[in-house]
């Protein structure tokens, strides 16, 4: 049977009902028309990650109150989860290492490397396995070993951290990673290594419905690699410089601003010329297929499915691209499609995401929500739906 409580539209009603809000005031609030947040409470329209951040914030909730993360019932991810507790006692204890026998630094860069191709693959179960004793070994490193090498391996284990208690769904110690890596970032004196923690900072704003604040952030993490892009740029800066014009991308779609998306994609157009095929540094993808996916995420969240289609045709993925990306651009296109009321060509979508990156789709609240309103919509049997909802564990 499907558990018809599952979906988002579901718990902002109660939540809404608490904090006593009508309906006319909360989408006053969050500055949506009445007749879609009524849609959305009852299950006929998927929630846009906009409009979740923005009722998370009038509601005075965390945004997992609403999404229902983490979503530990699912026995698939069990593995996953249970690591947790370790990570946040080697996080807790990040400036007060115990003097545990450290490899050498090769050896620990090789293990970084494969964490960070790990997090590429969206292989959440073999990083969190990993991580606790990896981070101890690191942070004991780092303040016993000269200059900075160590450092800046710590930086990007943090920053696969981070993804993984994001993807979780675990809040509260994702935004201490924020604080982590910006701390690890400091002692690099490497700038790719601030900005990639400005990058990863910017979540947070981003989950609070901060858009502004958020703009802004990214807007002084471009600022500290000018110089850089200026005068000596290589790949790697050129591809955190475009993520971060990707990042304010996603903030200003989230904003309904379409004339500052538009000019960061213009801005991210450039770049994505100079540096050819997508290119991955410092655990960031940036070239023309993730400008594409971006594009194709902003027009949903600016509500145009007819845009978003057509930035997709224009999506080339090279096979080196990570799968976290190309997973993430066909749960994007899933959401198009459903605002164009095509349910079959969503739920391919969502089936291939699947295909690509499984543990990514299946713990994506916006893939749950994506689900729930295609089960609400379809008013028979589709046995496809009911697999796939299964397999989410919305279904029993």
């Amino acid at each position: 049977m499907y558990d018809d409580t599952a979906h988002i539209g579901r718990q902002i009603a109660t939540l809404r009902k608490a904090s006593r809000l009508t309906q006319r005031q909360l989408a006053g609030k969050v500055n949506v028309s009445l007749s879609l947040l009524q849609k959305v409470e009852v299950g006929d329209r998927a929630v846009s990650n906009g409009l979740l951040s923005g009722v998370a914030r009038e509601l005075r909730v965390p945004i997992e109150k609403l999404t229902g993360q983490p979503y530990t019932e699912d026995r698939k991810d069990d593995s996953t989860h249970r690591q947790i507790d370790a990570i946040r006692a080697v996080l807790r204890g990040y400036d007060l290492p115990d003097e545990v026998p450290a490899r050498p630094v090769a050896e620990l860069a090789a293990e970084v490397k494969e964490i960070v191709r790990l997090r590429g693959e969206a292989q959440y179960g073999k990083i969190s396995a990993r991580l606790p004793a990896l981070l101890e070994e690191l942070v004991s490193a780092a303040h016993r070993t000269p200059g900075t090498e160590v450092w800046n391996l710590l930086v990007r284990t943090y920053h696969a951290t981070h993804t993984l208690l994001h993807r979780l769904g675990y809040s509260d110690l994702a935004e201490a990673v924020e604080h982590k890596i910006t701390w690890a970032a400091e002692r690099t004196g490497n700038p790719l290594a601030g900005a990639l923690a400005q990058w990863t900072r910017c979540a947070t704003f981003e989950a609070a419905g901060d858009f502004s604040r958020g703009l802004r952030l990214m807007d002084a993490a471009r600022s500290d690699l000018d110089d850089q892009i200026r005068h000596s740029p290589t790949g790697d800066t050129i591809t955190v410089y475009g993520s971060l014009h990707l990042r304010s991308v996603t903030l200003a779609s989230l904003a309904g601003d379409s004339a500052v998306t538009r000019s960061h994609l213009e801005a991210a157009d450039g770049l994505a010329v100079r540096i050819g095929q997508d290119q991955v540094h410092w655990g960031l993808t940036f070239g023309m297929a993730n400008r594409t996916t971006h594009e194709v995420a902003a027009q949903v969240e600016l509500g145009d499915g007819i845009a978003a289609i057509e930035a997709a045709g224009r999506w080339h993925a090279p096979r080196s691209m990570p799968k976290t990306r190309r997973g993430s651009h066909h749960i994007a296109l899933a959401r198009a499609h459903l605002i164009n009321d095509d349910r079959s060509a969503a739920l391919r979508s969502l089936q291939e995401a699947r295909r690509i990156a499984p543990q990514l789709t299946r713990l994506h609240p916006m893939v749950r929500e994506l689900t729930a309103v295609l089960v609400s919509l379809h008013r028979r049997s589709n046995p496809e739906l009911s697999k796939y909802a299964h397999w989410l564990g919305l279904a029993g």
